[in-house]
């Protein structure tokens, strides 16, 4: 691979094979699912496709709302596969080890295309998401859901070396705008959107990125001076502080449903 993501899939491969379990009895869990049942719910589907599945928490939605539906999940993650397995509600839902930038599935292949909570771990997001409108029919739908940045400059920077120091696994947050732009440049129509803001507690955000005392130490001291900083308003996750010290994150969320063009 010549596009630059190979050494990002390495660190993920890696990171994920030592959280999966971890994965699945938490982070997994605070997916949002009556939120992405409600946005599914009205589609007309027979093929579904979960990019970057992980442990399947969203395939096990699209499955339950599409009963008769063949739901597929792709992961570059051999453990956290291992994990959806275990969970009863994919027992029907097909699992396929494979890239998401290379998407091993023929042009036009899905009704609905799905990615949630992922785009933040992958360096090339332009490319994965040209590869879900690859493989949606057109008329078909594609639902992508993610952490999203409402700093900019040197601001956002830092806040993004930090993530790095706390999760190796992270990549980069798009601002609303640019996930947008992202659809609309692969002629994906939007049709729908939502936003969600949650807050994280700081030590279970740290413990979840795996980050050591020297580390969580650091995170702490810098955090406090981003909690500082005048996004202008712009929507995306933001530092919690109270009497001087960071209590968390509110982590912010967009929900973005696309219908690509008829040709």
């Amino acid at each position: 691979m010549t596009d630059g993501y190979r050494e990002q899939v390495s660190r993920n491969q890696l990171r994920f094979a030592t959280i999966a379990q971890a994965y699945a009895g938490g982070q997994a869990r605070r997916l949002d699912v009556e939120l992405l049942a409600e946005m599914i719910r009205p589609l007309a589907f027979e093929r579904a496709l979960d990019v970057a599945t992980g442990t399947a928490a969203a395939a096990a939605v699209a499955a339950k709302v599409g009963v008769r539906a063949k739901i597929v999940g792709i992961d570059s993650s051999v453990q956290m596969l291992q994990q959806a397995r275990a969970n009863d509600g994919v027992s029907g839902v097909q699992l396929v080890v494979g890239l998401v930038e290379e998407l091993p599935f023929a042009d036009d292949t899905f009704d609905l295309v799905m990615c949630t909570r992922a785009l933040h771990h992958v360096r090339r997001p332009d490319i994965v998401v040209a590869e879900m409108a690859r493989v949606v029919r057109p008329g078909g739908h594609v639902i992508i859901a993610d952490n999203v940045t409402g700093l900019s400059g040197a601001a956002h920077a830092r806040f993004e070396e930090l993530q790095r120091l706390r999760d190796p696994g992270h990549a980069c947050t798009l601002t609303e705008r640019q996930l947008i732009d992202l659809l609309l440049d692969n002629s994906l129509d939007i049709v729908e959107g939502h936003r969600t803001t949650s807050f994280r507690p700081l030590d279970e955000w740290l413990d979840d990125g795996g980050a050591g005392p020297d580390e969580a130490a650091e995170i702490r001291r810098q955090l406090l001076a981003l909690g500082q900083i005048d996004d202008n308003g712009t929507f995306g996750t933001s530092v919690a502080t109270e009497a001087g010290e960071v209590t968390g994150l509110r982590q912010a969320m967009s929900w973005i449903k696309t219908q690509r063009t008829r040709i």
